[in-house]
């Protein structure tokens, strides 16, 4: 196997994990937990911060990250981060959060 075949699947591996952390997270009700899981996700396997999302928006971010593939795992956590919102009860800012995500999944998907 190729080094780098061998790093996607790393990274692919530690995706999944993080996902399912975040989603066992959500289902024991540790909001806080979840969010800061989504947030360390973000930044240690796609070198994003989250506040930096919100503060210039969805569409500098994404052109930072370039690779099609990475703009969708950013939009599958910031759906995550919605749903979050969502559990919270704060409709508005699981709104936000899910438009940000439906962005990053326009982005990653041009037509």
């Amino acid at each position: 196997m190729s080094l780098q075949r061998d790093y996607i699947l790393r990274i692919i591996e530690a995706f999944a994990q993080a996902m399912a952390r975040i989603l066992t997270l959500r289902k024991a009700g540790q909001h806080e937990a979840a969010k800061q899981e989504i947030a360390a996700t973000a930044r240690s396997l796609l070198g994003v911060d989250l506040g930096l999302l919100e503060a210039i928006g969805v569409g500098p971010v994404a052109a930072q990250l370039g690779h099609p593939d990475e703009i969708e795992a950013l939009a599958k956590l910031v759906d995550e981060r919605a749903g979050v919102e969502r559990d919270r009860g704060d409709a508005a800012a699981a709104d936000r959060w899910a438009g940000r995500a439906a962005e990053l999944h326009a982005l990653a998907h041009p037509r």
